[in-house]
């Protein structure tokens, strides 16, 4: 089953949507949102291993390959099929997918990492929401910036996400000032690794054009948000939007 990933809490259980058919759903992005898994024919992939989400077990996990071509076949697949590194993914708004991926990283000593954080969930929680309606507030004056909706009261946001037009030049405009914006994610449906399932989508390829994820994190505190609101709303009006 391919399904959308959307911030807001769900329950995979008969009657409300669920599939007919086995479903997998990746932890690592559903236990930040809520997602009930515990139905039967529901089976856990993954845990989260990122630092942006709630809680995180960092990334780890060691192979010694017998050739460089091996080395890059095992980087690859590690990292869901994505032929760039992490590092060349920030500066850009897209990536490849040419060929099957997993996420192999967590060990052991990564899991532990994730299992202390959990004295720290509930000011982690607080914390999220608060940024998220710290910039929601901050957000409002804008025109022609759309705040993606995560249903605060009932969820835990790991990104903060706006859709905006002239995406791409107000990515750039914006990391040329030193700000960590993002974009998650590109369609994948655009992907080389899914072009023999292409269809056009016209709805999902225009919010991959205009989706644009601001630095959330909670450390940030309420003058960084202001700081980056700020510069979206002088992005904007350079190019004559808000």
């Amino acid at each position: 089953m391919f399904s959308e990933t959307r911030e807001r809490p769900v329950r995979a259980e008969p009657g409300q949507g669920a599939p007919d058919r086995y479903a997998l759903f990746q932890e690592s992005g559903c236990e930040p949102l809520g997602l009930d898994i515990s139905r039967p024919r529901c089976r856990r992939v993954s845990r989260s291993q990122r630092p942006r989400t709630v809680l995180t077990c960092g990334q780890g996990g060691m192979v010694i390959p017998r050739t460089p071509a091996e080395a890059d076949t095992i980087r690859r697949i590690r990292l869901l099929g994505v032929i760039q590194a992490q590092g060349e993914r920030a500066n850009t708004t897209s990536y490849g997918v040419e060929g099957f991926g997993l996420r192999y990283q967590l060990s052991a000593l990564n899991a532990a990492i994730g299992l202390v954080q959990l004295d720290g969930f509930q000011a982690a929680e607080d914390t999220r929401r608060h940024l998220w309606r710290t910039y929601r507030d901050a957000l409002a004056p804008l025109d022609g910036v759309t705040l993606v909706d995560v249903d605060v009261e009932h969820a835990v946001p790991h990104l903060c996400q706006v859709r905006v037009p002239h995406r791409n030049t107000v990515f750039a405009t914006l990391r040329g000032r030193d700000i960590g914006v993002g974009v998650h994610y590109p369609p994948n449906h655009t992907q080389p690794a899914f072009a023999a399932w292409h269809r056009s989508l016209p709805a999902t390829e225009q919010a991959g054009e205009e989706i644009l994820s601001l630095p959330f994190h909670q450390h940030l505190t309420d003058a960084d948000i202001v700081l980056v609101v700020t510069a979206l709303e002088q992005a904007l009006k350079a190019i004559g939007g808000s």
